[in-house]
């Protein structure tokens, strides 16, 4: 299936405004962009777009990324969820990737992290 700039899109949540701006910024140059600053408004957006990847903030105002995984991909299970968190507690990596998260990605990093994550999912945006 070919995916396209029409097709790959990004929910990111985050509840964090500058990190937000600069995510946007970036991707937003190569596919849609959409950002949700909590868990509740985020699962009102699902209800009507379905983005291929969602850049999942852990600690939301809301509750934890990580709890709200496995209900996410019960829902929409074609959706990556990429877990993005500076909490560095021990095995939550881990509980990530069992509950079905595609990545986990440390904070801070590197746009050049999410770039290529992104393309590795949506591999025509390379030469967007």
């Amino acid at each position: 299936m070919k995916t396209d700039k029409t097709i790959c899109s990004v929910l990111i949540i985050d509840d964090d405004d500058d990190l937000c701006r600069i995510l946007t910024t970036i991707l937003q140059k190569k596919l849609p962009v959409h950002v949700e600053h909590t868990l509740k408004s985020a699962e009102t957006y699902l209800t009507n777009v379905k983005p291929v990847i969602i850049l999942l903030d852990n600690n939301l105002p809301d509750g934890t990324g990580v709890t709200s995984i496995k209900d996410i991909l019960e829902l929409y299970p074609d959706i990556k969820i990429v877990l993005m968190t500076a909490d560095i507690s021990e095995g939550l990596k881990e509980k990530a990737l069992h509950e079905g998260a595609v990545s986990f990605i440390s904070k801070p990093f590197r746009a050049s992290y999410i770039n290529d994550f992104i393309f590795s999912i949506c591999p025509e945006l390379r030469a967007a």
